[in-house]
């Protein structure tokens, strides 16, 4: 596909506060051009009431020195929305293309 989409990688920075709680913010890892496609939804009921649908998608960029650094603790900002990135893979190993697999928890 075209990667014709620009999106945000961004990277978890996990600190203490002034009490001593753990907490985490997040720090741009880098700005890349990507194809993304949504793969599938599924619903989560609850007393037969939608409460939120997960949306999985397939994110696709070029694969670089940066690129190559995706990890599955990281996150995905593009048109407002917030992607959890759960894999990342050198497709067939050839240092051409990352397929990222990416979940929006709605």
């Amino acid at each position: 596909g075209k990667l014709d989409r620009r999106i945000t990688i961004e990277k978890p920075i996990k600190e203490a506060d002034a009490s001593g709680q753990k907490i985490t913010s997040w720090q741009q890892h880098c700005r890349t051009w990507a194809a993304i496609m949504p793969l599938t939804g599924s619903e989560q009921l609850k007393d037969n009431r939608q409460v939120s649908e997960d949306v999985r998608w397939i994110i696709t960029v070029r694969y670089n020195t940066l690129n190559s650094q995706v990890a599955a603790d990281m996150r995905i900002q593009h048109a407002g929305r917030t992607l959890s990135i759960q894999s990342a893979i050198d497709v067939d190993d050839r240092h051409e293309q990352i397929e990222i697999t990416a979940l929006e928890r709605k």
